[in-house]
């Protein structure tokens, strides 16, 4: 599973990465307008070697508000919104789900878990990957672990967006069986194109006898 610590230094450059264009594209406007520092710094009611330090992306720390009052001064809208980025982290329960279907794994397969997906060609880094993922006769199967199906659509877009980026053999979308999760599968099942109901004893039996398991969801 995704650590803390890798988590915590991905999620760090990136802001250390955000404050530096920001501040880029502050002293780019300023300059543009024609204001001075000490202006703009006035204006946002910050100090000029606060601001300064900002422009620079020379700061630890930059608050959402404060950036939104630099934007405005600077005649700036500040539009903050999150992306899928890297796998996030997963819990104990979801580490153990995951587990149910590994520990069946026979040769041939193999597995590795939070496997990236591949780097697309003039494309951002990119920061999505599987949860799991089998190898062996030559076949790759994704797996994806869900606790809790709370938006089915979004769920199947990002699965789609997955498989179309990466195209792997099979996929294996493991639910945790309870009973929100068996409505959402009666209720939405026809939306998930491609993927029936398995049955979790044949999809464990396939693995114990080193086969891939077809494409589908299976609750565990």
């Amino acid at each position: 599973m995704v650590s803390l610590e890798r988590s915590f230094d991905r999620g760090n450059r990136r802001g250390q990465q955000a404050v530096r264009v920001l501040g880029e594209g502050f002293r780019e406007q300023r300059l543009a307008s024609g204001a001075s520092q000490q202006v703009v710094a006035n204006a946002a009611r910050i100090t000029r070697p606060r601001y300064s330090n900002i422009e620079r992306g020379k700061v630890e720390r930059l608050s959402i508000v404060e950036a939104s009052r630099i934007a405005s001064v600077l005649g700036l809208d500040l539009v903050v919104g999150t992306y899928p980025g890297g796998p996030p982290l997963r819990d104990a329960a979801h580490a153990e789900r995951l587990q149910r279907v590994l520990r069946h794994v026979r040769a041939p397969l193999g597995y590795r878990v939070d496997v990236p997906l591949p780097q697309r060609a003039n494309a951002p880094t990119e920061q999505r990957g599987w949860d799991a993922m089998l190898y062996g006769r030559g076949q790759r199967t994704g797996i994806e672990v869900e606790m809790r199906v709370r938006d089915a659509q979004a769920t199947i877009r990002r699965h789609e967006m997955k498989r179309r980026d990466d195209p792997v053999d099979a996929f294996l979308f493991v639910l945790a069986d309870t009973r929100s999760n068996r409505r959402v599968v009666a209720e939405h099942g026809a939306l998930w194109p491609g993927l029936p109901r398995l049955r979790t004893f044949t999809v464990i039996a396939l693995l114990a006898a080193g086969q891939h398991p077809p494409s589908g969801i299976v609750l565990i």
